[in-house]
């Protein structure tokens, strides 16, 4: 099993070598017999390790559990970190997030590079099954990945009998939480019941599952390429924290597209987060029936923000705040200005640009009351309502530059409106505007 361990990680480079790696160890055998395998390799992939238990605090004899991994940890030379649940709450859910958010900070806190989980081809199969029983969508019954983040599952291509025979012939010391036999957790139930059951009644069932499994997993990536160049298409703009997208483009899709699009840029801005189905039904019609202005909130902190014909996936609605950044920048051909979103420049050639008399130009961003004569009409015209009649986002409004002479007038808002009071004037000498959106 080493060797076969050894040609894994040759081929998947999950764990490259020099990494630092904290390994989570419980003391059943899963975990034993992965900080076993880790350990004989460790010197040949140069790794550094540690061990970190955590104690759920659902059974007397737990403490017992932690003085084994952590005479383990000693006994292969590696640092050893242990914690505890305070909490109430004994859900699945509840300790699951506790003891992942404990790793987290263990491994965030020492600078390590991963931490190993011994989760291995049971749980895979046991996690499409819990999974689909629950609802989930095409990546929800393939969820259980080799790699999540800093997280890392080498064992997946593993199944419980080999750890068990592996931790067997080299005479580990485990133990078997008993809590695992108590049919009452769902997941236990399918571990217990459905799993054995099925195996029993379906000839090959595992091997079976495992191939339907991996053609699921191929039909995703397939998928989310279409998904991604569909965005491509609709999406208008997008940050780390916001997606904008054509509201119109989206409204044409069939139904069903729809709601695999939205929750793909959802999980492209959160790839951990999830939504239900009633939760994608919600946002699939608010997108259809919202008018302007309209906001929705959707789990873990993102919302939905309807802007004209255009729809935000936002997980901070203070970016529809206005800006109160009130700096001047001096515009010269040695200092554009530049934000997020543009960047404006003096260009020194003058076959790009726009074509501005020569004077000291600077930029801001918009003032309440702020008018401008547009090239081609009379009078003048409040920036708000050229803002309002581009259809332009409330959440960029505010961040757009505007370029103005010293006794702040303006002179051109880019890709939006002119001054004709510079661009009907004749003159000299001129210099060259050029406006980049990032």
């Amino acid at each position: 099993m080493l060797n076969d361990l050894h040609k894994h990680l040759s081929k998947t480079k999950l764990l490259p070598p020099g990494s630092k790696i904290l390994v989570a160890v419980s003391g059943g055998v899963d975990s034993v017999a992965l900080l076993s395998l880790l350990s004989a390799l460790a010197d040949q992939y140069r790794w550094k390790l540690s061990v970190a238990h955590y104690n759920h605090g659902m059974r007397p004899d737990a403490s017992i559990d932690a003085m084994l991994v952590g005479s383990l940890a000693d006994q292969y030379g590696h640092p050893f970190y242990m914690g505890k649940y305070e909490y109430s709450d004994f859900s699945e859910a509840a300790l699951r997030k506790s003891r992942y958010d404990f790793l987290e900070l263990i491994r965030r806190d020492t600078g390590y590079d991963y931490v190993v989980t011994a989760h291995h081809n049971n749980d895979f199969l046991e996690t499409a099954i819990f999974n689909t029983i629950r609802g989930a969508d095409r990546e929800g019954m393939v969820a259980l990945k080799s790699r999540r983040g800093n997280i890392i599952r080498p064992l997946l291509v593993f199944s419980k009998s080999e750890l068990i025979v592996y931790a067997n012939l080299l005479k580990l010391p485990y133990r078997e939480d008993g809590s695992n036999n108590d049919v009452g957790y769902s997941r236990n139930f399918v571990r217990n019941i459905l799993l054995p059951h099925a195996s029993v009644k379906y000839k090959n069932f595992h091997h079976n599952m495992n191939r339907r499994l991996a053609n699921l997993t191929d039909v995703n990536i397939k998928i989310n390429a279409g998904l991604s160049r569909l965005a491509d298409q609709m999406v208008d703009y997008e940050d780390e924290s916001s997606i904008q997208l054509d509201g119109q483009q989206f409204a044409n899709l069939p139904a069903v597209v729809q709601k695999s699009l939205l929750v793909f840029l959802i999980k492209r801005l959160q790839p951990s987060h999830s939504l239900s189905r009633t939760n994608i039904a919600k946002a699939v019609k608010f997108v259809e029936t919202s008018s302007s202005g309209s906001k929705m909130p959707l789990p873990g902190g993102l919302h939905l923000v309807n802007t004209y014909d255009k729809f935000v996936i936002t997980s901070e609605s203070q970016n529809y705040s206005e800006n109160t950044n009130d700096t001047l920048h001096v515009l010269s051909v040695k200092k554009p200005f530049k934000n997020d979103l543009f960047k404006v420049a003096i260009n020194t050639d003058s076959r790009i640009g726009i074509k501005i008399p020569n004077q000291k130009l600077y930029v801001r961003y918009r003032q309440a009351g702020d008018r401008v004569g547009p090239v081609g009409m009379e009078g003048t015209k409040k920036l708000q309502d050229i803002f309002v009649d581009a259809k332009i986002p409330r959440h960029i409004r505010s961040h757009w530059p505007i370029v103005v002479t010293a006794s702040n007038e303006i002179v051109w808002v880019p890709n939006l409106v002119k001054n004709r009071k510079f661009f009907e004037n004749t003159a000299d000498n001129y210099q060259y505007l050029t406006c980049e959106v990032i």
